[in-house]
């Protein structure tokens, strides 16, 4: 880089050749602003595109469940209402059921029948044990268990909890006893090696099974928790001769706070959606230069870039098209057990005002509660089917009356998620709105030859600045030949 001076002659050279390269530096300006623009808007796609993955992945997904959707309630009466508690999942069958508690499941234990005359810090040696190649081993259950041969009684004790035996040990000092309990009920013992049952004096208690009346019939569990037609029971209490009534029910405020839900997620995206397709764009507002900000308040800057940065989203081809097949999802049928069913039709759901664009607003609560009573098995269907159809243009359609609500919109997001993976680079999974953008995208190979074509300018631009100090040099040093040639010859004539 040639030497930058201001000479003698009195021009401000570094001005000069500022105002010269003003000019000149137009151009690179504005790819600089184009690239600027490109950034907001992939960073506007990343965020929608994050929320439209949350929407997908996670919302239609919880929704689906049938626990939501097709949620089941238990509840017990009864004069042995007490003896039992009961939790109704998604395949429990409406109805009632009776149970009589004659007796509750017991774990297998062992435990010392006296005192062992030493504490958990005494070494298992001093009771008797007797070390085997360095090392002292049980049997629990079929488990062997190794502990070193200075080993405690404490160190046995723990190993054994430690292992996959299925027993719990708990040793108590003032005592001095062993206890070993089951980790399951259930008929059978606690198989122990000879050592460790002489050793601790341990006498075995067998474990039973429950016994209960189901409906009329004896039968027994090896648990006090079990599955009964899609009911889990838990016994708690022996009340022989006595009997509890299950009731299974449809659970119909869950399902319409889980359709409420999805309402207002669904009402959130569209907004968000209809807002930046039809936001504003101010085109006399392009990203500030460097020197511009220079110029500028903090505050100036926010306010300025806040208008630069809205609308460029504006008219979107595929949030748009996105906005029209969900809309489109929502109002169409769906088909099945010879049956149409309509969300605004049948469920109570309205559609709101010319201003709201789509938004959905549970209009009849009463309606939809009916519906949900009078076959809550249709309500599900409709909302989660999973269309049978293999005709790829007939199967992701938004109208396809074979395919069920959430099915439908969750195939229009995963449209849009993938259209905008291909342009902007975003995630298809992610919903992190922070994550990298993929190498490879149709915004990333257009960022990538706009930084390639600032480099090759830049470069070229610090050339000709170096040419016009180099220029005004020469100029600089000719004028001061010249004035020094003027000041020698007017010295002679003098």
């Amino acid at each position: 880089m040639p030497l930058r001076i201001t000479g003698f002659s009195g021009l401000d050279i570094d001005a000069l050749v500022k105002d010269l390269m003003k000019a000149k530096r137009v151009p690179l300006d504005r790819l600089n602003q184009q690239k600027t623009k490109l950034e907001w808007q992939r960073e506007q796609y990343r965020s929608i595109n994050a929320k439209l993955v949350d929407f997908r992945n996670n919302k239609l997904f919880n929704y689906s469940l049938s626990s939501a959707i097709n949620a089941k309630k238990a509840t017990v009466t009864g004069e042995a209402a007490s003896a039992v508690t009961v939790k109704a999942n998604s395949s429990a069958l409406t109805g009632s059921l009776t149970i009589e508690v004659k007796k509750l499941a017991t774990a297998a234990s062992a435990l010392s029948s006296t005192g062992v005359g030493k504490t958990s810090s005494d070494k298992l040696t001093e009771l008797g044990f007797v070390p085997d190649n360095g090392e002292i081993k049980v049997e629990v259950n079929g488990k062997t268990i190794s502990v070193s041969a200075d080993a405690t009684i404490g160190d046995l004790v723990s190993a054994i909890n430690a292992s996959d035996a299925g027993v719990t040990a708990f040793f108590d000092d003032a005592t001095q006893k062993l206890s070993l309990t089951a980790k399951a009920t259930g008929a059978g013992n606690i198989a122990l090696s000879a050592d460790l049952k002489d050793n601790f004096k341990l006498d075995l208690k067998p474990g039973d099974n429950a016994q209960v009346v189901i409906n009329g019939i004896d039968t027994t569990r090896d648990s006090n928790t079990f599955t009964v037609n899609g009911v889990e029971i838990t016994l708690h209490a022996e009340n022989p001769g006595k009997t509890a009534v299950i009731n299974v029910t449809t659970d119909t405020d869950k399902i319409v706070d889980t359709i409420k839900t999805f309402i207002n997620d669904y009402n959130s995206l569209i907004d968000l959606l209809n807002k930046k397709v039809s936001e504003e764009r101010y085109r006399d507002y392009q990203p500030l230069t460097a020197d511009q900000k220079k110029e500028m308040k903090d505050s100036e800057i926010e306010l300025w870039e806040e208008k630069a940065k809205s609308g460029l989203l504006r008219s979107d081809s595929t949030l748009t098209k996105l906005i029209n097949d969900m809309r489109i999802a929502i109002y169409s049928d769906v088909e099945f057990d010879g049956k149409t069913y309509n969300l605004l039709k049948d469920f109570g759901v309205e559609t709101g005002t010319w201003e709201q664009r789509g938004k959905l607003i549970l209009k009849n609560e009463d309606q939809l509660r009916a519906a949900i009573e009078a076959n809550p098995e249709a309500v599900m269907e409709f909302f989660t089917r999973k269309t049978t159809v293999t005709d790829p243009d007939i199967k992701d359609s938004p109208t396809n009356t074979d395919n069920g609500l959430f099915n439908r919109l969750s195939t229009a997001v995963m449209k849009a998620i993938e259209q905008l993976s291909t342009k902007a680079g975003t995630s298809k999974f992610s919903t992190d709105e922070t994550a990298a953008f993929l190498p490879n995208s149709y915004m990333g190979e257009q960022l990538r030859q706009l930084e390639l074509r600032i480099s090759d300018m830049s470069r070229r631009l610090t050339q000709m600045e170096n040419r016009y100090y180099l220029q005004f040099a020469a100029m600089e040093s000719a004028i001061n030949r010249y004035t020094a040639m003027s000041s020698s010859l007017f010295g002679m004539t003098m």
